[in-house]
């Protein structure tokens, strides 16, 4: 049996958003991503996307560091086990990130996961719609394991 939740919430405060010219041209990482989590904890994930290669412009603070929100209801995490690519929680409903006025996230229990495993995210952002829908995923090996 599988039961999913749309448990997501955005109120982006006073961040600003990435364009769609700027998603095809994204780099998403994740923000004190560790190597290892503890089995039964509640993990707040941050998810961060900025400009690959942002506007040149002179400015007290470097522009690549100002962070930007995904758009939303459309920007998804996925979850796999990083030895046998078996997908464990898949994109959809159950699986929309999140954002606040730091960022995206999204939190996940770890007791849904087997322990001494190795676990891989994925993030895919869509946007536009019908004949101008645009699919981008990133998985640049965010790796984990869940441990005892």
């Amino acid at each position: 049996m599988e039961v999913l939740w749309d448990n997501s919430s955005f109120s982006t405060g006073s961040l600003s958003a990435l364009s769609a010219d700027d998603l095809s041209r994204l780099k998403v990482y994740f923000k004190g991503l560790r190597t290892e989590y503890k089995e039964g904890s509640k993990v707040k994930f941050q998810v961060v996307g900025r400009e690959l290669y942002p506007t040149t412009s002179f400015s007290s603070s470097a522009a690549e560091l100002s962070v930007k929100f995904l758009p939303s209801a459309s920007a998804f995490y996925e979850v796999k086990d990083a030895d046998t690519e078996e997908v464990i929680i898949p994109f959809g409903t159950g699986s929309k990130i999140s954002c606040d006025s730091n960022g995206n996230f999204f939190r996940l229990w770890m007791n849904g996961l087997q322990a001494e495993r190795n676990y891989r995210f994925c993030v895919k952002v869509v946007s536009g719609s019908g004949s101008d829908e645009e699919i981008n995923y990133y998985d640049d090996n965010y790796e984990f394991r869940v441990v005892r």
